[in-house]
């Protein structure tokens, strides 16, 4: 039997039997563990402080 976290309770652990885990996963509600060697994605830059880009308004020059 399946121990998991649902997204209505993600704090409770919940033991399930196979045929409800299949049925809680078909639906989307368990949470998914993120595994722990992996870098969690909080502490990735994101990809709009990667380049910056101006308005125009400041820097232009019109005549």
């Amino acid at each position: 039997m399946p121990t998991v976290r649902t997204t209505f309770r993600p704090d409770l652990e919940v033991e399930v039997g196979d045929v409800e885990y299949a049925q809680l996963k078909t639906q989307g509600l368990l949470v998914d563990e993120p595994a722990s060697d992996s870098v969690p994605p909080a502490t990735a830059a994101p990809a709009n402080l990667a380049k910056k880009t101006s308005t125009g308004a400041a820097g232009s020059k019109e005549s």
